[in-house]
């Protein structure tokens, strides 16, 4: 089941690369929108669809867990996320480079 996640999740994370332009056209509506905001919401797409394939996983993983009645594993998982995702946002959003600050960065500590 692992297995078949990671495959799923690497094919939708590859078609969100692959479709973020689109996407955020579609979700934006117009080209009144600055496109310095278009571009910064298409690196976050692509950066997020890297994770895709880990959260499948993880989702997987933690709905056998729940099934064998584990509920601690999951939580103490979702606790060490929580804590990742809060300093890598102080880390990274902040930062002025265009690669790993600003939305680019939240996408990163995702």
């Amino acid at each position: 089941a692992l297995q078949l996640s990671g495959y799923v999740g690497t094919a939708v994370g590859a078609a969100l690369i692959l479709s973020s332009k689109f996407l955020v056209k579609t979700m934006v509506g117009n080209d009144a929108i600055d496109a310095e905001v278009i571009t910064a919401a298409m690196n976050y797409v692509r950066i997020r669809a890297l994770g895709v394939p880990a959260a499948a996983i993880i989702g997987s993983a933690q709905s056998a867990c729940l099934g064998m009645k584990d509920i601690r594993s999951p939580l103490y998982v979702l606790l060490a996320a929580a804590v990742v995702n809060f300093f890598g946002d102080v880390l990274f959003v902040g930062s002025s480079n265009p690669l790993i600050g600003g939305a680019a960065g939240a996408a990163w500590a995702t």
